[in-house]
């Protein structure tokens, strides 16, 4: 086009300009005799410019041009394609894993108005789901840290509840295979296969029981993306069940449940989450043992989520930590935990299943301390209430308690209660003696004994684990009266020592009678 412009304008120029010719003019020929000294004298140059060479050198300029617009374009294009494939490799390299909560669908059979809070409800559930995630990962954070990294395995990062997956590699990819050869097409294709996304997907469903919704429910169907975990389906019912069905007070009794259905949810994420990193060098016993610990962790989890959200956690832990047993029997823990739950159950039935497990925890174990904490569980136990049960089995009631009786004298013979530092197992101690004096079984200064050794554990509690649930737990009933009083003082004591956590012997027992004198609680 270029060349055209130049040609046409200089075309234009030749119109415009007068044109010369030059004719031969004949002479006449005069014969002379050439001297042998002459020499021909040379014509003068035509100034006049041929068109055919401006042509040429319009020619040349267009080339030039060409050359340097094609020379740009690469080094344009070479740009863009070092851009493009840095984008594509930030986008691989930080691929983060994805938590996809879809909307809540309604087959819950209520009427369509509470189509119409779906969305809220879907809203609700992902802030709820994040707050019961945070907390739970806290206490893998703290459980991995005690037991030690190379025990559990977990991700840094806390995927965000959304309710689109992440597309932009997916939308790169689609958008260089239309300006990609044919031949590379395939190449680009293969990316997708390469590096899919990763992360999980879960689809909400309301769901109710009879014709007036006098239960209902929310079933959570989950999925891993990349296809390395099976998917899950649980529904969660409510355990207070309602028989008013009006639209109001179902959306009530669904955000009521939510509390339930999010704690589960969040617990069944972490869970999955530490099982998808399992390292591939873990193979056999190695890999059966990594996964039995971490069903043993989120049994405990579940048990503690029993009673602030529903029965059915107590199940779902005995569940985890029977798989746990299956998968790790040689380990103690598991065994302890579902003899911790059994004791919690009513009957004869169950305190005799948890003893058994007690015992079986303490064959495996190991260490004495940890023996010591078993010990007293056992012997807790073994205090049953004789209104509970029948009188024929009243002789079997009296051994159970003389066992528990025998069992803490083998755990205080030649215990220092001063340099005891583990608080759990001082907690226990405390509780047992409270049930003793509660029921009345015989054993001396139960109470003085059980208060005395609450605040030991309180001390020992440098993570505040018991400070909120001592006056709340049924097995201290009857001990605890003036407890904030006391805790206030001991927190005074912590002002004045700040390492009495870890304080032993005279130093520890003089700070805790001071404690114990101020707040009037012996």
């Amino acid at each position: 086009m270029k060349a055209r412009i130049f040609l046409l304008f200089a075309l234009l120029l030749l119109i415009d300009t007068p044109a010369f010719a030059q004719t031969r003019i004949s002479t006449p020929q005069i014969t002379a005799t050439p001297k042998p000294t002459a020499t021909s004298t040379p014509s003068k140059p035509n100034k006049t410019v041929p068109i055919s060479k401006f042509a040429e050198d319009l020619e040349a300029l267009d080339k030039s041009l060409t050359a340097i617009a094609f020379t740009l374009a690469k080094a344009v294009i070479a740009v863009l394609s070092i851009l493009v494939l840095y984008r594509l490799l930030l986008l691989i390299a930080y691929r983060s894993s994805q938590l996809i909560i879809d909307n809540f669908s309604n087959y819950s059979g209520a009427d369509e108005e509470l189509d119409k809070v779906l969305p809220g409800l879907s809203q609700l559930a992902r802030e709820m789901l994040v707050q019961e995630m945070k907390d739970v990962r806290q206490r893998m954070k703290e459980h991995i840290k005690s037991a030690g990294p190379e025990t559990y395995r977990s991700r840094d990062q806390l995927p965000l509840p959304q309710a689109t997956p992440e597309q932009r590699l997916a939308d790169l990819v689609a958008s260089l295979s239309e300006f990609t050869p044919d031949q590379i097409d395939p190449i680009v294709h293969l990316l997708k296969v390469i590096f899919p996304p990763f992360g999980t997907k879960v689809t909400s469903i309301l769901q109710s029981q009879g014709k007036e919704h006098s239960r209902l429910g929310i079933t959570f169907e989950i999925t891993n993306i990349e296809g390395r975990l099976s998917s899950k389906l649980y529904t969660i019912w409510e355990f207070d069940a309602q028989n008013d069905s009006s639209t109001q007070v179902l959306k009530d009794r669904y955000r009521k449940l939510l509390k339930s259905a999010t704690r589960w949810l969040a617990l069944e994420l972490c869970r999955r989450e530490m099982l998808t990193v399992i390292p591939w060098t873990y193979f056999g016993d190695r890999r059966n043992r990594y996964q039995g610990q971490v069903h043993n962790f989120f049994g405990a989890l579940n048990q503690a989520s029993a009673q602030t959200h529903g029965s059915f956690f107590g199940e779902l832990a005995i569940e985890d930590l029977q798989h746990a047993i299956v998968l790790y029997p040689n380990w103690y823990q598991p065994y302890e935990n579902l003899a911790d739950i059994y004791s919690f159950k009513e009957g004869l039935y169950w305190r005799r299943e948890a003893i058994l497990q007690y015992d079986k925890a303490l064959e495996r174990c190991q260490d004495e301390s940890v023996k010591r904490r078993i010990r007293v569980g056992k012997a807790i136990t073994g205090l049953v209430k004789i209104d509970d049960l029948a009188q024929d089995k009243k002789n079997e009631i009296d051994n159970l308690v003389q066992e528990a009786k025998q069992e803490i004298e083998k755990v205080l013979t030649g215990w220092d209660e001063t340099s005891e530092l583990n608080h759990r197992f001082l907690y226990n101690l405390a509780c047992w003696y409270a049930i003793a004096h509660r029921q009345n079984a015989g054993v001396e200064a139960a109470l003085l004994k059980a208060r005395r050794y609450l605040i030991y554990a309180l001390a020992r509690d440098g993570e505040r684990i018991f400070w909120d649930w001592a006056d709340q737990d049924p097995e201290l009933q009857g001990i605890c009266e003036g407890i904030t009083e006391l805790k206030f003082h001991l927190l005074k004591k912590f002002n004045e020592v700040p390492q009495l956590s870890t304080l032993t012997q005279k130093d520890f027992a003089k700070s805790i009678e001071e404690v114990l004198k101020t707040a009037k609680w012996l």
